[in-house]
């Protein structure tokens, strides 16, 4: 499969569309960062299972597409969590474990 560098799919639109889908299922969350690891390690294997649904089952392109933007957003709200972390300790407000 050729990497289309973003031509056929809006990567900030379907993050922003699954982020507010994910605010209004479970409001705004606060979990260790080994519980959002699991979290999208269970939505990867989601992803795994609707790629191999539609390789081997003829299972539904949109299914793989909505495991993968999922898996997106979970893994983009990890880096924002770490970055704001970062700011915080840059600005002298918090101090973490390293």
């Amino acid at each position: 499969m050729l990497d289309l560098c973003f031509a056929v799919l809006d990567p900030g639109k379907e993050v922003q569309a699954e982020n507010r889908r994910q605010l209004d299922k479970w409001g705004v969350q606060n979990h260790s960062c080994f519980e959002w690891l699991a979290y999208t390690t269970e939505e990867l294997g989601e992803l795994s299972n609707a790629i191999s649904e539609y390789y081997y089952r003829k299972g539904d392109r949109e299914s793989v597409v909505k495991e993968a933007i999922q898996v997106a957003t979970l893994a983009l709200k990890i880096a924002e969590m770490y970055r704001h972390i970062q700011f915080l300790e840059t600005e002298g407000l918090c101090q973490t474990k390293k």
